[in-house]
């Protein structure tokens, strides 16, 4: 019974709870059971517990934020204070000096003041000025030291300066000295190129105007003749003076005189020049007998057909061994050069080397006549 009336009882007061909390959640709620009550509410909650921790956080950063801006402005009111007291001890400075400057005014202060610009300028003339100064401090040094710890009075200085100045006259001077004989030079080498070339000019005009004045005067009269006559004679002198030198062994060689005649040339001697005449008998031979052979081979040059043999008379008893001996060697060297040499002598020697000889017996008193007959080795 006990039990039954409990039972009871809670069911009563469960009943007034869910009329008590439909009249609590609305008219609305209900149609909706407890347990979807239960679980918005427990929802509601948790968004409610969110919240509450988002809000908490918001709060923390608040505080962080109120105590740091408490202490900036507990600083701002520090420094507020010490600015207030400096600013009042710069009074007081800025007071004191105003008074003991030339600044009367605040105006006259401002009006003072650089600019950056100008402040600019007037770095860059103190860093010029210093490094000057630097320059100036070590040309002072140098100078010092080639003084030699002596000084140099007032009037030496000026002497000194006077003589610098003439000297950097005198520099400028043979500069333009310089420049101009520099001008001068190359004026000069042009005119000197320019008179190398006319000078060339000059000689190949010269030397054609003395071969004309040289033509003008050998066609002249006979000069023409007497011309080649010479250059004729010249060239049989120097054919001439060859085969003497070889028939003298080197010793005589024959030249032309400014006359016209033969002159002897002692090689053997220093090269003494010496008449013809003053030949002995053997060298008189020889000499004669270089200019014919000479002579015989212009004429053979001259003429259409060449002759190729000419006789020599005689003149071989003058001669001694030796001298013989050179003149048949030259005689017999001549027959090399296509020219046949006839010789009339009666010397033994002469007709022992002759190869082949024309031998003519004289006629008799019986009057048999002369017989000619020939002989060979």
């Amino acid at each position: 019974m006990l039990i039954a009336a409990q039972l009871e009882g809670k069911t009563q007061l469960l009943q007034e709870k869910e009329v008590r909390l439909q009249q609590l959640l609305g008219l609305d709620a209900a149609a909706r059971t407890v347990e979807a009550l239960i679980q918005e509410a427990e929802a509601s909650l948790s968004t409610l517990r969110a919240d509450a921790q988002s809000a908490r956080f918001v709060r923390d950063q608040a505080n962080e934020l109120l105590r740091t801006l408490s202490e900036e402005t507990l600083h701002a009111k520090q420094s507020v204070v010490s600015a207030e007291e400096r600013a009042v001890q710069a009074e007081r400075i800025w007071i004191q000096q105003r008074s003991d400057s030339i600044f009367t005014q605040e105006e006259d202060v401002r009006q003072a003041t650089l600019t950056q610009e100008q402040m600019e300028n007037h770095q860059e003339r103190i860093t010029a000025h210093r490094q000057l100064q630097q320059r100036l401090a070590a040309q002072i040094q140098r100078l010092e030291e080639k003084l030699k710890g002596e000084r140099v009075t007032e009037e030496v200085w000026v002497q000194l300066n006077q003589s610098l100045q003439l000297q950097l006259t005198q520099d400028e001077e043979a500069i333009r000295a310089k420049a101009k004989a520099e001008r001068d030079l190359e004026e000069l080498t042009r005119k000197a190129e320019r008179w190398s070339v006319l000078e060339q000019q000059r000689e190949v005009d010269q030397k054609l105007h003395e071969r004309l004045t040289q033509l003008q005067t050998v066609f002249r009269g006979n000069a023409f003749v007497e011309f080649i006559a010479e250059e004729q004679l010249m060239q049989v002198s120097r054919a001439a003076s060859e085969r003497l030198r070889f028939l003298t062994k080197q010793r005589y060689a024959l030249e032309v005189d400014s006359t016209g005649g033969f002159v002897i040339r002692d090689d053997a001697n220093g090269g003494v020049r010496r008449p013809v005449s003053t030949l002995s008998g053997g060298e008189t031979f020889l000499t004669s007998l270089a200019l014919a052979l000479a002579l015989s081979a212009q004429i053979q040059l001259q003429g259409k057909y060449p002759l190729q043999f000419f006789f020599l008379d005689e003149g071989f008893g003058t001669l001694d061994p030796e001298l013989l001996d050179t003149v048949i060697t030259a005689l017999e060297k001549l027959h090399l050069d296509r020219l046949t040499v006839g010789i009339i002598s009666h010397v033994p020697e002469l007709r022992a080397r002759l190869p082949r000889k024309l031998v003519i017996t004289p006629a008799q008193q019986s009057g048999e006549g002369s017989v000619i007959s020939l002989e060979s080795i």
